[in-house]
């Protein structure tokens, strides 16, 4: 058989970033409580994709004790945007509170009108379910290789987060997450990158 003179190119690449905020494991106490706080006060969840469950506004970053994080995020934010083209200097961040309890989940969806978007993990106790991140090619999901990491197929990966773990993403991304197994609350706290002074 004749040898064949092949070469191939990776097109389309989807970049998502993860980034360790144990520096700020020391407020992790004191956030935490807020959150709880804030669910007394306001029970009813602002609903959005999260099911069996909890989330707050989209205003966590307006509360003083989350500054040290919401500097933390501006710097990684600021990073990857001048990664991905000319820096984008005006830009807000909007950030809120998301409670998985026992069985709770996020449906499946993308922050539609936001720069850049993020997961910031807070609490993940035994038995949380990963973020599953969606193939965004549509045509990939014609390939008869669906679910396989094959070339050209289409597919979901699903990422373990950690606590303190900064999770990075387009948001035009797809993501979801699996059911929550735990007892124990799982804390999230998704932000977007938006537009703005």
């Amino acid at each position: 058989m004749q040898q064949l003179n092949l070469a191939h190119m990776e097109l389309f690449p989807t970049r998502v970033w993860s980034v360790s905020l144990s520096a700020l494991n020391e407020h992790v106490p004191q956030w935490t409580a807020q959150i709880e706080s804030w669910r007394q006060q306001h029970p009813v969840a602002e609903g959005r994709s999260n099911r069996m469950g909890w989330n707050s506004a989209q205003t966590l970053f307006d509360a003083p004790h989350f500054l040290p994080l919401a500097q933390a995020v501006r710097s990684v934010f600021d990073f990857i945007f001048n990664e991905m083209g000319p820096p984008l200097h005006r830009y807000q961040l909007k950030a809120w509170a998301n409670v998985h309890d026992a069985g709770g989940y996020n449906t499946f969806h993308n922050h539609a009108g936001a720069l850049l978007s993020a997961c910031y993990y807070l609490k993940v106790p035994a038995g949380s379910g990963p973020i599953v991140l969606r193939d965004p090619r549509p045509g990939a999901l014609l390939s008869p290789w669906q679910g396989s990491l094959r070339p050209n197929a289409g597919s979901e990966i699903s990422i373990a987060p950690e606590a303190g773990q900064l999770l990075v993403f387009p948001n035009w991304l797809e993501h979801g997450t699996e059911a929550h197994a735990g007892s124990e609350s799982r804390i999230s706290i998704p932000i977007n990158a938006i537009l703005g002074p």
